[in-house]
């Protein structure tokens, strides 16, 4: 018997603002990036985005 398994993630960012200044300020942490969105995006958003669909065989017992 064939089973397929399908994992879906969502990652969610809240939104970085400050609400006094309405900008986003700089996050030394987040280096070489402007703050941790941006990084987020760059370093594993788009790297799982682009990766290659693997098809693998599960068996459950």
């Amino acid at each position: 018997m064939q089973r397929d398994v399908c994992v879906r993630c969502h990652f969610y960012q809240p939104p970085q603002e400050n609400p006094w200044l309405e900008v986003v300020e700089l996050k030394d942490s987040a280096s070489p990036y402007h703050e941790w969105n941006t990084r987020v995006t760059a370093e594993c958003n788009l790297p799982n985005g682009d990766a290659a669909v693997l098809v693998c065989e599960l068996r459950l017992q």
